[in-house]
């Protein structure tokens, strides 16, 4: 950032409330969002975080103000607004620019836009949800445009918001990663002790067993892949699963998914880096995603990537994946065999990518610097 506007002071709003969650573990718990603060100190800001919780609180965690309001125990309807004693005490903050996490929002982002000087901007900052349709949708057509910036994964994202008329095509639009990770890679003997993966070529799927997430196309590209690979084994790292009986199904007609298909289940997420180090590629199939987190994981452990051609795996990956349509089985089936046999980036320099592109320095000075712009453009400092 210039000198000028060195040390802005940046209020992240976080409107979503999860259940039973005390004001004193939010930052912890909700990771992405305290990191993400986090970074943003680090990077030379002053960071304050308004949240809502189930108390009040004003408490220092590290060198991040938190602001927890307290709002009853439901979940934030985002068709009416409770939002007045979070604007309250975001006004009180005096921000220089204020983010709020989230499209879904719409009623409290164009209530923070109102009360808020006209000097100081507001920013949005996409999840990987998709546009809403009804009343949620008519909201966010109609209100989301009071804001002056939208940070997202990549700028081909926002296209679908901008032809549903969801956003204006004016928006500026800042390509900036919601999340990152402090995970680094473990040697792999180490690993191989702890996570007792094997197969030639070893693949990892790390995620929901969600059709969001489209594991049904991964286990049948597998299946495809093994005729060419079949030596290979998939192994599957999952907390939610309501995909799991249909996967099962899958796999008891199938001898060959059954021989070489492991369901680890869930993984704690510090013993993860040794998975992603142990493992010879990555398997991810997403039809969507905001900015794919186990991908930034599997990168910043040196993982190589088969993945579905979407923008925001793009975003991630880059030239060192090996791409497939969303839902296409051959394809993917195809994508698995090339990225396994072919000596692309790898370890240290998939990790050495990460640094440049991905990490959570990265994202601060890419949110940094887009906060700035907005900023100028309203006038502000």
């Amino acid at each position: 950032m210039s000198a000028e506007a060195a040390s802005p002071h940046v209020v992240l709003v976080n409107l979503a409330l999860v259940p039973g969650l005390r004001a004193g573990e939010l930052l912890a718990r909700l990771s992405g969002l305290g990191r993400f603060a986090a970074s943003l100190a680090e990077a030379g800001a002053r960071v304050s975080v308004v949240a809502r919780s189930h108390e009040d609180a004003d408490l220092t965690v590290g060198s991040v103000r938190l602001v927890t309001v307290s709002d009853g125990e439901g979940p934030f309807a985002p068709l009416r607004s409770p939002a007045r004693p979070v604007v309250a005490r975001v006004r009180e903050l005096a921000p220089d620019v204020v983010h709020v996490g989230g499209f879904l929002f719409p009623v409290p982002t164009a209530t923070l836009r109102a009360a808020l000087p006209r000097r100081v901007p507001l920013v949005l900052q996409h999840h990987g949800e998709p546009p809403g349709s009804g009343r949620l949708g008519f909201l966010q057509r109609l209100l989301l445009r009071t804001a002056d910036a939208v940070l997202i994964t990549s700028r081909l994202i926002v296209d679908e918001w901008v032809r549903g008329g969801y956003l204006a095509p004016e928006t500026h639009v800042e390509e900036v990663l919601e999340a990152s990770t402090d995970l680094r890679p473990v040697e792999r003997a180490a690993a191989r002790s702890t996570t007792g993966i094997d197969g030639d070529p070893a693949i990892l799927w790390v995620g929901r067993l969600h059709p969001r997430k489209d594991p049904v196309t991964a286990l049948r590209a597998f299946e495809a892949a093994l005729a060419r690979l079949p030596g290979a084994r998939l192994h599957l790292v999952y907390g939610e699963a309501p995909l799991l009986p249909e996967l099962d199904a899958l796999c008891a007609r199938s001898p060959a998914l059954a021989r070489a298909v492991r369901f680890v289940g869930e993984v704690p997420h510090e013993q993860l880096p040794a998975w992603y180090s142990d493992a010879d590629l990555f398997l991810t199939s997403s039809p969507s995603e905001g900015s794919n987190w186990a991908l930034i994981e599997a990168t910043a452990c040196g993982l190589p990537a088969a993945c579905s051609d979407i923008p925001a795996n793009r975003r991630v990956a880059g030239p060192t994946a090996a791409y497939f349509p969303p839902g296409d089985v051959p394809s993917a089936a195809e994508a698995i065999v090339r990225r396994s046999r072919e000596p692309g980036p790898r370890g240290a320099a998939l990790r050495g990518r990460f640094e440049r592109r991905l990490s959570w320095s990265v994202v601060a000075r890419e949110a940094l610097g887009a906060y700035e712009r907005a900023i100028v453009r309203r006038g502000g400092r």
